[in-house]
């Protein structure tokens, strides 16, 4: 009993760990990039697309770096995969914005 007990302690914290790495491959928001976004969209926090992009979609695939597509290629592939997370409408903006913002296009990067 205790070895199963041990053993679910390290597989969460393996899921943990993997989910942070991956988390970390992705930017957080700053001044210039939000500054872009304020003009695109109405009221749109970059930091919490980053936080639901990671959380939603990593269950299925490891996080894309922003930057590692085109503007039009993320319409494309969010679109494509927008239905499979099970998103509410709102936090799918949210998430589209930040990958948009982040683009490898946008100007910023």
């Amino acid at each position: 009993m205790y070895m199963k007990k041990n053993l679910k302690y390290y597989l969460f914290a393996a899921l943990g760990l993997a989910l942070y790495s991956c988390a970390s491959t992705i930017p957080y928001s700053d001044a210039a990039h939000q500054a872009w976004a304020d003009k695109q969209w109405h009221n749109i926090r970059l930091d919490q697309g980053r936080q639901l992009y990671a959380t939603n979609c990593s269950g299925c695939h490891s996080l894309h770096a922003p930057a590692k597509h085109t503007q039009e290629e993320w319409l494309k592939l969010f679109d494509e995969m927008a239905g499979k997370a099970h998103m509410a409408p709102a936090d799918s903006v949210s998430v589209l914005a930040y990958l948009v913002t982040y683009s490898r296009d946008n100007g910023l990067n």
